[in-house]
């Protein structure tokens, strides 16, 4: 049996920052945040304007190929799509494990400020998680899946980051958990990559996120940072009537 080495949880020792309001974006989600860290004026256009951003071929492929894993895992879909093909064990093996009631899909986790776990769309929801798949292990691990139909190359430290957060999200989550497997699943190129956390890992790098998130949930000025990194695949720069007069090549 495993020894645990501490009274309380790493989560529960520190308080976090509760600011007394929250601004014009009130709720983040890591997607969210980076736009807002690389551009507060285009997550001003998209959040506070309320104006989206048209999807490209690869993100509605991308939307259809996380249709296809889902409905195969649950049963919807009863022949293999070839689309998943370079992963045909590991998604039979996550179909068999569904049946078993060991795995929830397309999970959309809402939390308050506090991190309570909250729905997804109440007045409360403050942070906001989508991940593809939980594997429940036993008692205390689980699995955290994450299918991927873009590049892996340039894109290892988001991805990391990105992990890390939906480490930090099923901790809170499920607080019998003390140890949660985050792997990538990149479809296109039959490649995966894990890391895999302790609880007292993964809080310790909470109250930077939350430091993180509250900047953009108070903020009251969103500045254009124009870069050719960070307008590259911005579409509000372009058009007839661009919503951003400041975007460079």
């Amino acid at each position: 049996m495993i020894q645990l080495t501490q009274d309380t949880r790493p989560d529960s020792v520190k308080p976090l920052e509760t600011p007394a309001e929250l601004g014009q974006i009130r709720s983040w989600s890591y997607s969210a945040l980076k736009t807002f860290e690389e551009c507060p004026y285009r997550s001003y256009i998209q959040k506070v304007k309320k104006i989206s951003e048209p999807s490209g071929p690869a993100a509605e492929r991308g939307t259809i190929i996380h249709q296809e894993a889902e409905d195969y895992v649950s049963g919807v879909l009863g022949e293999f799509p070839d689309s998943l093909k370079k992963f045909k064990s590991e998604f039979e093996e996550l179909r068999a494990l569904f049946i078993e009631a060991k795995v929830e899909l397309e999970g959309e986790w809402g939390y308050d400020i506090e991190w309570q776990p909250v729905g997804w769309m109440e007045k409360a929801t403050w942070a906001r998680i989508k991940l593809d798949a939980l594997v429940h292990e036993d008692e205390q691990s689980a699995r955290v899946i994450d299918y991927k139909t873009g590049k892996k190359w340039g894109n290892e430290i988001a991805h990391s980051q990105q992990g890390l957060l939906y480490a930090i999200g099923t901790f809170f989550r499920y607080p019998h958990l003390e140890y949660v497997q985050v792997e990538f699943w990149y479809l296109d190129k039959g490649e995966t990559t894990k890391k895999t956390y302790t609880r007292e890992q993964a809080m310790q790098f909470t109250p930077g996120w939350h430091r993180r998130a509250v900047i953009m949930t108070t903020a009251t000025e969103f500045d254009p940072t124009p870069s050719k990194d960070s307008c590259r695949w911005c579409s509000f720069r372009k058009g007839e009537h661009p919503e951003c007069h400041w975007g460079v090549e």
